[in-house]
């Protein structure tokens, strides 16, 4: 225990007791002993030594050893006592001091006195005291005026959300509950709490809530919630778990900025949900519906018969021509009218329906993932993503529930164990089509599964409620098959519509086209030679490949920063194959070359070299053709690298841009941007490696067909074609 000794000015001691004369005991007795012993020594061999005793030096010796061995217990005492256990008295104090509390000026007080020659270590204890005291308050000051910050905003914070009409909820990614308001109980239709901690999928069907955060999720995670048109919100209807209650909800994400100067993407650590109750909006649409369905479709039978009383008095002869000629007339007035009529009706019915459903713009690669993920592993077929990616405007819950329940409808109907999945622009729509290696669907069954519920849908909606809120049918129809055999295949076609905004809109446009490259060492091939080089051209296994790269001249210590492929196989771009990776380059990427490709120092920064990334590329092509627009610049990339990664490419080699050159001549623009615009290729996703292989891919797919009708059909035939052209073009250069 210490009392305080009686303090001047804070943070300073007044010395009770002079902590001098203490201090003096242990120099004393060290100076005491360092004298004595030598004195006594010389004594006693002077006395010894006159007495003339034979055992002297015996007696000398066992003198001293005594003195000697007493002066050390003496002086170890007083240190033991001086020193070591007043400083472990004066730690146990200071022990006291830090866990105490001090509500003065000053901390609490060790008498200086008492700890003698450790009295400058008592002093400066007390000086740490002063100080760990000032801090206590100081802290106990920043927490009290922070906790009342705190307590005000709130105050404010739930005055607010006791004000919304709405229901508000905050939870974290394992869907706890942070924080909620009196109208989400009122919603939910719950007594008491929700209890902070508990899981919202405890009282919400959990799936829509899911799917809408990976939704977001895919949004953030690729950058596209920044010139998104709802950033990093998205709609979504639910349900209470018990199925009586519909709910409308919007879902905002929570974002964690990343460190500041890093070009890396925010991360979602939460979100915010807002509920209003749709039960009576939903169950009245629903009614509305089922009105408007017999208003409509109960006019079929009407006119039918109206139309059939007509005929029949087309062929009853016995009314007079006067008669028949104003009879015929009111009834096909009436008809018209009722025609017209069902025809306003029906429309206003559609953009009603579909005014009042929640939707959103949608990548379709998004929503075709979302849909392989619903069908699962465990099923006992499999589903393929093909095509280009294109947006749509939907309801992505209810088409990935509508999709995955029709590819098993398909499937039970059929027995085929492999669907493919891909969208395609139109007009005004873009199909999204099931298709399959079999017998198509007839229409009566086709139209019978417009009344289907669908599992898991909110509200009981049936494979007709979705369709119709997207203006949308669907139908099964044969097709025929890419290659030169020209396979009988069946598809299932559902049009939706396309993005309220343009795909430029999502996409920003970064530098303009690449330079046209010809090393003609590169460029000029031999033929095949072989069984490869006589395969014709739609039975071949391609790879197409682009790469991004520092600059323009590898030779002068340009590198690549990023190299992406896709497997085209019998004339199916496998968008769901692709081979798409970041590479760091080892150097600095410059200024300029950034708003070509849209890649920084952070991005590549943790990424592998490319010795690393080559050797897994090249098992990625092995065995196929590549493709490549302007192929002579990404070759001399990967041939420089050949000898460090260990491995060599040396595949044949097609580039879409001398192909362009074979089949439009020499004037017009060969960039990838105007052949598919000659082509009517709708670009999406352009300007990065694996957008930019996914457009070639489909401009090649294209050419195929075209050179077909140039009579270049094998591999052999499109090299030495291709020669010709590079030879040309060496002419030209050198005249």
């Amino acid at each position: 225990m210490s009392a305080p000794a009686t303090t001047g000015s804070a943070g300073t001691a007044a010395p009770a007791t002079t902590p001098a004369e203490p201090r003096r005991i242990i120099p004393l007795a060290f100076r005491a002993a360092g004298v004595g012993l030598p004195l006594l020594s010389v004594g006693a061999a002077v006395g010894f030594s006159a007495n003339n005793d034979p055992n002297a030096f015996v007696t000398y010796a066992v003198t001293m050893t005594a003195a000697v061995t007493a002066a050390v217990w003496g002086l170890w005492g007083l240190v033991d006592r001086r020193l070591l256990r007043a400083s472990e008295t004066l730690s146990r104090e200071a022990g006291l001091i830090a866990h105490g509390t001090a509500d003065g000026k000053t901390g609490a007080r060790i008498p200086l006195a008492r700890y003698g020659d450790l009295a400058p270590v008592a002093k400066a204890v007390n000086e740490l005291s002063d100080k760990l005291a000032a801090a206590r308050r100081d802290t106990a000051r920043t927490v009290a005026e922070s906790t009342a910050k705190a307590e005000e905003q709130k105050t404010r914070l739930a005055a607010v959300l006791r004000d919304l009409h709405e229901g508000v909820l905050v939870c974290n990614l394992k869907h706890q509950i942070l924080l909620y308001n009196q109208t989400a109980l009122d919603i939910l239709h719950l007594a008491g709490d929700l209890g902070l901690g508990r899981s919202l999928l405890h009282f919400v069907v959990a799936e829509p809530v899911i799917h809408t955060l990976e939704r977001l999720t895919l949004r953030v995670r690729e950058g596209r919630h920044v010139n998104h048109e709802h950033g990093t919100t998205a709609q979504f209807v639910g349900a209470t778990t018990d199925g009586h209650i519909l709910l409308a909800g919007r879902m905002s994400a929570i974002l964690q900025d990343p460190p500041e100067g890093s070009d890396e993407l925010p991360t979602i650590t939460g979100y915010v949900i807002t509920l209003s109750d749709a039960t009576s909006e939903l169950a009245a649409l629903g009614q509305r519906d089922a009105l408007l369905r017999e208003a409509t479709e109960g006019f079929c039978a009407p006119i039918a018969n109206l139309r059939a009383v007509l005929e029949t008095l087309d062929d009853t002869p016995e009314l007079g021509p006067e008669e028949r000629a104003a009879f015929q007339a009111a009834l096909m007035e009436s008809s018209n009218t009722l025609s017209e009529r069902l025809a306003r009706v029906t429309n206003e019915y559609r953009s009603v329906v579909t005014g009042s459903w929640p939707m959103s713009d949608i990548h379709s690669t998004n929503l075709i993932n979302l849909i392989r993920h619903r069908v699962g592993p465990e099923a006992q077929y499999g589903v393929t993503l093909t095509g280009l990616p294109q947006w749509v405007h939907g309801d992505s819950y209810s088409l990935v529930i509508l999709f995955g329940y029709l590819i098993e409808y398909v499937y039970a109907l059929t027995g085929v164990p492999a669907y493919d999945l891909s969208v395609e622009p139109g007009d005004s729509w873009v199909y999204l089509d099931i298709t399959w290696r079999g017998p198509s669907v007839p229409s009566g069954i086709v139209d019978s599964w417009l009344d289907h519920p669908l599992p898991d849908a909110l509200g009981g909606l049936t494979v007709g409620d979705v369709l119709q809120h997207h203006k949308s049918t669907m139908w099964s129809e044969p097709v025929k098959g890419p290659g030169s055999e020209g396979e009988l295949l069946s598809r299932l076609r559902v049009p939706l519509p396309p993005a309220l905004k343009p795909p430029s809109a999502h996409t920003a446009a970064r530098g303009g086209a690449r330079p046209e490259f010809f090393d003609f060492n590169l460029l000029h091939q031999p033929l095949a030679t072989s069984e490869l080089g006589r395969t014709p051209l739609d039975q071949l296994h391609y790879v197409v490949f682009d790469t991004e790269t520092t600059g323009l001249s590898p030779s002068t210590g340009d590198e690549i920063i990023q190299i992406a492929a896709v497997r085209v196989v019998g004339g199916r771009i496998l968008t769901g194959e692709t081979f798409n990776t970041l590479v760091n380059p080892k150097r600095s990427i410059p200024a300029e070359s950034i708003p070509f490709h849209g890649i920084t120092d952070a991005m590549v920064a943790d990424k592998p070299t490319i010795d690393k990334v080559l050797p897994q590329f090249r098992g990625f092509v092995s065995g196929a053709v590549l493709i490549a627009h302007n192929a002579a610049f990404d070759l001399k990339f990967l041939k420089m690298k050949e000898r460090a990664s260990g491995v060599r490419f040396d595949s044949p080699v097609l580039d879409t841009m001398l192909l362009s050159r074979m089949l439009l001549g020499e004037g017009g623009d060969h960039t990838l941007d105007g052949i598919a615009e000659r082509l009517g290729i709708e670009v999406v996703d352009r300007h990065t490696a694996l957008g930019d292989s996914l457009v070639t891919a489909a401009v090649f797919l294209r050419m195929v067909e075209m050179l077909k009708e140039r009579d270049v059909r094998t591999l052999d035939d499109a090299i030495r074609g291709a020669n010709i052209i590079v030879e040309l073009a060496a002419r030209e250069r050198a005249f």
